[in-house]
């Protein structure tokens, strides 16, 4: 009974073995390949601007909605301007007053200067209207001024475009207190679009080596395009220990502000450490399982979990826990699932 049960097993070693030669496996590879780093980015227009008013104000009118387009200097909104209409005639009333007295004072100065030559009236007299005259004239200066600044502050009640683009969404509406710096419409410029994306400072020598290389590409709503031009602005932020890159886009790009895009920088060859990988072939996912069929010395095929990272360009990927260097991976791990499980075809 014993030596029966050894043939057996003998022979469903063999049938093992020969079922694993016949798989195609491949080895864990040991070297310095150039990975690449992932960063998840929004894309954004190049010349974006929310438009606000200048001056506090009731809206009145809101002539554009979220999509329309506007040319440069039409006009957006209108806010309630009675006051400084009311201002701007109090001020130009205040004006014609004040020329009336000045003409009024230079009549009398010529006249105080004609009895000043016939010894009428004496020099303080005559300093006195010219004193007079100058106040006066000072006085119309000051009040014109007034009455610019009261016209200026009456234009901003109409806000308008700054220059042509698209309305990415209106902040308000009529009836509603307008401030300055609180957002009325959000516009932008089509056309020239780019991606923003923050890199750890972990990670930030050796993408900067890579775009030395090759310059980045970016995934948006199922395509992918090279960069125009990349950016990295020269200050990390402080709380999250970021940089932040931006990545100029073709310019047709069919893609909309504050869409998600992926950044994909490849990482230069010295930065990148050696690492293991398999081919992506060879992994089996099931659920939250992560493994592949490794061949043993004995020839048998025996799953293990493994643990893996980025994938790389080559078509294989990184392997962080599980494999040595040197083992062999079954490159078909559905059959060589089948295959382990079979019984042994001897008697």
């Amino acid at each position: 009974m014993n030596i029966r049960n050894l043939v057996i097993l003998m022979l469903g070693l063999g049938t093992a073995a020969l079922a694993a030669a016949e798989l195609g496996v491949a080895p864990v590879v040991q070297s310095a390949a150039a990975g690449v780093y992932v960063a998840d980015a929004t894309v954004q227009a190049v010349k974006q601007s929310i438009v606000s008013a200048q001056v506090p104000g009731r809206v009145v009118q809101l002539l554009v909605r979220a999509g329309d387009a506007v040319a440069v200097g039409q006009v957006i909104a209108r806010l309630d301007d009675r006051e400084w209409v009311a201002a701007e005639v109090s001020s130009q009333a205040a004006i014609f007053e004040a020329q009336a007295n000045l003409a009024r004072a230079e009549l009398d100065f010529k006249r105080t200067q004609e009895l000043s030559r016939r010894n009428f009236v004496s020099t303080a007299a005559l300093d006195q209207a010219e004193s007079q005259v100058k106040a006066l004239r000072a006085r119309v200066e000051s009040l014109q001024a007034t009455s610019r600044a009261a016209g200026a502050t009456r234009s901003h009640a109409v806000i308008t475009a700054p220059y042509a683009g698209l309305v990415a969404a209106t902040q308000a509406e009529v009836g509603d207190m307008a401030m300055p710096g609180k957002p009325v419409v959000t516009l932008f410029e089509p056309g020239r679009l780019r991606v923003a994306c923050y890199v750890p400072e972990t990670r930030m020598e050796s993408v900067r080596a890579g775009l030395a290389e090759t310059p980045p590409v970016v995934e948006i709503g199922g395509q992918r395009v090279a960069g125009t031009q990349t950016t990295i602005l020269p200050a990390a932020d402080p709380g999250t220990r970021t940089t932040e890159i931006r990545i100029d886009l073709p310019d047709d790009v069919q893609a909309a502000p504050g869409q998600f895009a992926r950044a994909r920088f490849a990482l230069s060859m010295a930065a990148s450490p050696t690492r293991l990988s398999i081919p992506e072939a060879a992994i089996l996912r099931r659920g939250e399982l992560t493994a592949v069929y490794v061949v043993t010395s004995g020839g048998r095929l025996q799953q293990r979990q493994v643990r893996l990272g980025e994938a790389l360009p080559d078509g294989r990927i990184e392997v962080l826990a599980g494999l040595k260097a040197g083992e062999n991976v079954a490159l078909d791990p559905v059959k060589a699932g089948i295959e382990a499980v079979a019984p042994p075809s001897g008697k």
